[in-house]
């Protein structure tokens, strides 16, 4: 749902505490548009753009949480917005390149190290580790980052414990006045990854960008550390965060010349902290369902639309059946589809049962987005599920 800035029911988020801090009844709305907070509870809000500025930058709310990235969509690619503040940190921008037309920009925030709902971690420069005679953490209000890496031989590191193993990919956020060309190496327990930074024009200009993917083989303690393996300039970067998002485990499927749609979930996205992709033999499933916010999702492509019915290869152990289970295609869009089901005990979480679950229709062709997810789960995990398959409805 969308809110307007101003509106008195934002009572208990930022802008209530906001709010509260200046003294006033409730801040102003900014003059671009309106802020939806609804996911703020994973650290993501959106800013309905109605008006872009002619110089291209959102002014940010004072107060808002600390920005680690922002995107725009452009003609259907989705483009990184610069985060730019004044050089005492007291103002904050987002800076779109493209600002013609109305938008929603997705802006992902951390205060501090932490992982969310969604599965995203976040690892902040204010709860890094400096290792080294130069680089220090620099505190200001929304901009906490290591600075002052003058030395290449200095490195930040982290020990942050997985919840669950799995494929994440991996972004840096960061800025640097320092020419292009210095190179980096990011370590995620054995894995390493290699960046090259772009010079972002100035030590208050926030860049991100893709590092790679990495799969990371078990949960625990995982140590991350960012070294320098080749200095230009005078100094590393100001290093605000690393960002663990969770990647698809596999391929995204395509629909079948019998218009059969197979997602199987080898090739999932997992949007959580306790499910994962079971690669074991015996298994080939996703598991440990035992959180009702964790959901499955598979971005696919149709090719011939149509109707199709719902069927899911299903497990549960004996006495753990019940749970709620929603279906959802598109889930975003108007034309979005819906299936509801309820678990069926089927005497083991790998005694795997073929139901069919309802029936959706798919108007286009192109990629689409289907996303399942407990609304209740009866006992101690919702279910295992190796499969859902799209089949055309015979006319």
């Amino acid at each position: 749902m969308i809110r307007d800035v101003a509106t008195p029911a934002l009572t208990g988020t930022f802008f209530l505490a906001l709010a509260t801090a200046v003294g006033a009844d409730q801040p102003a709305p900014p003059a671009w548009g309106r802020i939806d907070d609804s996911r703020s509870g994973i650290g993501r809000y959106t800013f309905e753009v109605t008006d872009w500025p002619v110089d291209g930058r959102l002014a940010v709310p004072r107060g808002f949480p600390e920005i680690v990235r922002g995107t725009v969509d452009v003609d259907g690619n989705r483009q990184d917005l610069v985060v730019e503040y004044d050089a005492d940190t007291t103002s904050v921008a987002l800076v779109a390149a493209e600002a013609a037309r109305p938008a929603a920009v997705a802006v992902d925030t951390a205060d501090e190290t932490r992982q969310f709902d969604d599965g995203r971690i976040v690892l902040t420069a204010r709860t890094a580790t400096v290792n080294g005679t130069h680089a220090k953490l620099e505190e200001h209000p929304a901009n906490h980052r290591i600075g002052f890496w003058s030395d290449a031989s200095d490195s930040v590191s982290w020990t942050q414990k997985l919840t669950r193993w799995g494929a994440y990919d991996v972004r840096l956020t960061y800025s640097t006045a320092s020419p292009s060309g210095t190179e980096i190496e990011v370590g995620l327990g054995d894995a390493k990854l290699a960046g090259r930074l772009e010079s972002t024009g100035s030590w208050y200009r926030y860049a991100t960008i893709p590092l790679g993917r990495v799969a990371i083989p078990a949960a625990g303690d995982l140590p991350v550390t960012v070294r320098c393996t080749k200095l230009v300039g005078a100094a590393v970067m100001n290093l605000k965060a690393i960002t663990l998002t969770p990647a698809c485990e596999g391929t995204p499927p395509v629909q079948a010349v019998d218009g059969t749609v197979t997602l199987h979930g080898r090739d999932a996205t997992v949007r959580g902290t306790m499910l994962r992709w079971e690669p074991a033999e015996k298994k080939q499933t996703l598991g440990f369902w035992t959180r009702r916010t964790d959901a499955a999702e598979w971005t696919f492509t149709v090719r011939t639309p149509g109707t199709f019915d719902v069927e899911v290869l299903q497990g549960c152990g004996t006495g753990q059946g019940g749970s709620e289970m929603a279906i959802e295609i598109d889930e975003a869009q108007p034309t979005s589809s819906r299936v509801a089901f309820t678990v069926e005990d089927t005497g083991g979480f790998q005694a795997f049962r073929q139901r069919t679950v309802g029936r959706v229709t798919i108007g286009e062709t192109g990629d689409h987005t289907l996303r399942v997810q407990p609304k209740t789960i009866a006992k101690a995990a919702a279910c295992d599920i190796r499969q859902i398959q799209l089949v055309p409805v015979t006319q």
